[in-house]
Order: structure tokens, then C-alpha cells, then sequence
């Protein structure tokens, strides 16, 4: 877990993006180690494999590592699939590319390579945790596939496994021959490999909870 230090550092970093600043404020702001431009940069693994690629306008590491992203771009590749993620802004707090805070306009996008029904998810503000492959965020959510569209608040999606979980107030549109139908549920899983849903009668309170802290303490959203 991050100490509360380099929390309130990457919340300082937010607010020094966001505002003016001037020259009695430097030396209040966290110090640059460097700072790249218009940057690409990969990632292979131990057979030379690339594991993912990452591309955006700006990245600059401060003296802790802690690490802003503007503009990030990331692929991550699967045996079966690609991911996409974009967003505006990123933040990687040890510097490692372990696990990117991701903030404003997060798009994902999951294509399988055996066919050509991708799985697209749009939200606010979303943790994914690159190791695991695995998104997370308490914020609304709105996932598209080939059939349907199924909104929701809070969602932990293994995309690895392909289980998606939207954890509260579901709610999926479905287009099939005869029109439209709406299935609600406090919670629904979705096996994304087998195209299947699942729909629960309680909401998953408690991972949403859990979640929720990761992204209000990153971010300090109110």
C-alpha cells in the first residue's frame, strides 16, 4: 500500500497540473526528475514477447517516482486478446508501471482476436492494476458489446478471466430480433470469453466500499 505521504504528493500533483503557478510556488512543488515528450516506450517479457506498450503526450517522474501521464495510451497484450486503455490523465504511483490511476474520459477496450466482438467500457476515474490485468473503480460504468448495453456503479473486471462484475445498480439493454429488452439487477457478472450474463439479487456493497477508498484517497474526490 502507498504511505499517506505519497498519497498527498500525487493529490498535490493533480492540483499542480490543474492550476497556474508561479515563481514563489516552486519551491512548494514536488521536485522533477525528468520528463519526457511526445514518448513510446514497451515492455517485453523474459521470451521477447512485447507485454505492453505504452504511448502518450507527456510523462514526468517526479524524485519519489511518482509518475504523470498526460495523454496515456496503453496496450496490453494477451495470447487471445488486446487491450486498450486511454484516459486524459495517469498516474503511476511507485513508478513501475505495477498499477496506473487512471482520471477523466477512461476508455477501454477489449478485442479478441479470434473474433470481432470487442468489449468497450467507459467511466470516470478507474485503478488498473497491471500485473493482475484487472480495472477497478467505484464511479458509474457503461459497457458495450456486439448485443447489448449495461450500465452500473462500481465494477471489478479480471480481464484475464473475462469476469466482469458491475456491482450496483445494473441495468442492461439488450438488441436482439424482436427490439429492445431491460434486464435490471442489484448486481450483474459477465463472462466476456463466453458471452454470458448473470444477474444477482444483492449488490456487492463491500468491494464497492473497498474500492471507492482506493480512488477517494488517490484522487481526493469528494
Amino acid at each position: 500500500m502507498l504511505s499517506d505521504s505519497k498519497y498527498y504528493l500525487i493529490f498535490l500533483i493533480f492540483i499542480y497540473m490543474s492550476t497556474p503557478t508561479n515563481g514563489n510556488d516552486i519551491e512548494d512543488n514536488p521536485l522533477i526528475k525528468n520528463q519526457l515528450n511526445n514518448f513510446h516506450t514497451i515492455k517485453k517479457n523474459k521470451d521477447m514477447n512485447i507485454e505492453w506498450e505504452l504511448e502518450g503526450h507527456m510523462m514526468i517522474k517526479y524524485d519519489n517516482n511518482v509518475t504523470v501521464i498526460n495523454k496515456p495510451y496503453l496496450n496490453v497484450y494477451r495470447i487471445e486478446s488486446i487491450i486498450n486503455i486511454k484516459s486524459d490523465t495517469a498516474i503511476d504511483p511507485s513508478g513501475r508501471m505495477e498499477e496506473i490511476y487512471l482520471k477523466n474520459n477512461v476508455f477501454i477496450n477489449k478485442e479478441y482476436l479470434t473474433d470481432n466482438a470487442p468489449m468497450k467500457m467507459y467511466t470516470s476515474y478507474a485503478i488498473f492494476y497491471i500485473s493482475k490485468n484487472l480495472v477497478e473503480t467505484d464511479r458509474d460504468v457503461t459497457i458495450i458489446t456486439s448485443d447489448s448495453t449495461t450500465t452500473g456503479s462500481g465494477l471489478s473486471a479480471n480481464m484475464d478471466t473475462g469476469m466482469i462484475m458491475l456491482l450496483s445498480n445494473v441495468k442492461r439493454t439488450i438488441k436482439d430480433s424482436d427490439g429492445y429488452r431491460i434486464i435490471e439487477g442489484n448486481q450483474m457478472i459477465y463472462d466476456s470469453n463466453n458471452k454470458k450474463w448473470v444477474v444477482k439479487d444483492s449488490a456487492a456493497h463491500d468491494l464497492r466500499k473497498v474500492i471507492k477508498k482506493k480512488v477517494t484517497t488517490t484522487f481526493n474526490i469528494k
